[in-house]
């Protein structure tokens, strides 16, 4: 008699098993000639906290899709202030396939810049990558 009792009681509340949202993640790509002495930037926005990775991923001559330039640039993160982006992060960095700045961002608006910083000897072809939450 027991054994039925005991198999009777319990709870009548039903439990609901729990789940791990991933990250959502935007890619967005931005590109545009730079010219010698010139910078340029971007607006985009975060729609949660995470990571915004930016990378270089080409710097070509104008012109020609199959060349590669190796000239060093500046290349960075920040808030647009007014007609510029204020950096928050910045580097110094050759095109790449692998993220050269990294940071922890909120719910926000934030710009990606890029800068010749002497090195360019004529107008160059670029593209940024930005992946952001």
């Amino acid at each position: 008699m027991f054994a039925a009792m005991s198999a009777s009681c319990g709870s009548d509340t039903p439990t609901t098993p729990s789940t791990t949202t991933a990250d959502v993640r935007s890619n967005e790509t931005f590109g545009a000639i730079l010219n010698p002495g010139q910078s340029n930037f971007y607006s985009f926005t975060t729609v949660s906290a995470g990571t915004t990775d930016v990378t270089l991923v080409s710097l070509r001559p104008v012109g020609n899709p199959t060349a590669t330039l190796n000239a060093v640039v500046g290349l960075g993160l920040g808030t647009p202030q007014m007609t510029d982006c204020a950096l928050t992060s910045a580097t110094t960095t050759g095109p790449s396939l692998k993220t050269q700045v990294s940071v922890a961002t909120n719910v926000s608006t934030y710009c990606v810049k890029i800068a010749d910083i002497g090195n360019l000897r004529g107008a160059a072809d670029y593209t940024i990558r930005v992946v952001h939450p």
